[in-house]
Formats: C-alpha cells, sequence, structure tokens
C-alpha cells in the first residue's frame, strides 16, 4: 500500500517492497530528491528526483536508514 504523501519526510529511508531502499536527501517543492540503496549496504552516490506523489506511490513504509561512513 503506498505511503501518504505528508509522511515523506526529509532525511528517512522509506521501503520500496522490493531490494532497494530509498534515502530522501531533500523536497523542495514538491520534489523529492533520494538515493537508492540496497537493504544493507550504503546508498549510492547518484541522486535521483521525483514528484512526492510519485515517491510516495512506490515506497511502502519507513526503514531505519544504513549507517552512514
Amino acid at each position: 500500500m503506498p505511503m501518504p504523501e505528508e509522511s515523506i519526510q526529509q532525511g528517512k529511508c522509506y521501503a520500496t517492497g522490493g531490494a532497494e531502499n530509498y534515502k530522501v536527501v531533500n523536497i523542495t517543492r514538491g520534489i523529492v530528491t533520494y538515493v537508492v540503496f540496497t537493504k544493507g549496504q550504503k546508498a549510492q552516490p547518484l541522486r535521483i528526483n521525483a514528484g512526492v506523489k510519485h515517491f510516495a506511490a512506490a515506497v511502502t513504509k519507513e526503514v531505519m536508514c544504513p549507517a552512514e561512513g
């Protein structure tokens, strides 16, 4: 089930239901900038943008973010 758009917050991580999770690095004017990480691994350096509605529809729940470093 998709998450409500108002639940998406900067600095939080979200599960997609698959092997990849997303960490939100910024939200500006309805655009979510996020990085992808595979469960148990560091986030990839590539940042991706999506509308908050599309992002919320793609994630299923909030999860713990991977340790930095």
